[in-house]
């Protein structure tokens, strides 16, 4: 017999959007402050292991 997997975390229910005027609702899976519409841009920082040069070249 399995194990069932573990439970998602929860957060409070019936949060809102911390933006002034913004009346959306926050899902209680979602640990955000704000909605999709006023979470801050935030850029992709590639990791990993870089390509040889080689790799590069042959592309």
């Amino acid at each position: 017999m399995q194990a069932l997997p573990r439970k998602n975390r929860q957060w409070a229910e019936g949060r809102q959007c911390i933006e002034e005027g913004c009346s959306t609702t926050i899902s209680i899976y979602n640990k955000a402050k704000y909605c999709w519409a006023h979470e801050p841009v935030r850029y992709y920082i590639p990791r990993g292991r870089k390509k040889r040069l080689s790799e590069v070249e042959a592309a």
